[in-house]
């Protein structure tokens, strides 16, 4: 497997985790303490922001889980990948782009992503 495979696994992880206290044990495995996220409908800021971001996203959307779109890519500390969002249905309802930035050792320092809106 590679890096930036792993990476966008364990970050999907983190946001598919129904559990609170699970999600928030893989965010203080896999992201840096000072970590930040970004996209045009959400932010948060250090471990315990972006597990209340997931958490409030997850109340919205029960059920619907993120898949990888393709296979992950990048270069240095950065990693690219795809992704769609699932319903309960099993409907692809939207999908996006993230790009992340890790440190040394795959931790996830920042991510910024794009939606690519509503399926077809």
């Amino acid at each position: 497997m590679t890096q930036h495979l792993a990476i966008a696994e364990t970050y999907l992880a983190a946001w598919n985790e129904e559990d609170n206290e699970r999600r928030r044990h893989l965010i203080g495995q896999a992201w840096a303490e000072n970590t930040r996220y970004v996209d045009p409908l959400m932010q948060g800021e250090g471990q315990q922001g972006i597990a209340a971001m997931i958490e409030a996203a997850r109340q919205k959307f029960p059920g619907y889980r993120f898949v990888l779109a393709g296979t992950p890519d990048g270069h240095g500390n950065f990693t690219r990948f795809a992704w769609r969002l699932i319903s309960p249905d099993g409907d692809d309802v939207a999908g996006g782009t993230d790009v992340v930035s890790h440190d040394a050792e795959g931790r996830i320092e920042n991510v910024v992503g794009f939606l690519d809106g509503a399926a077809s």
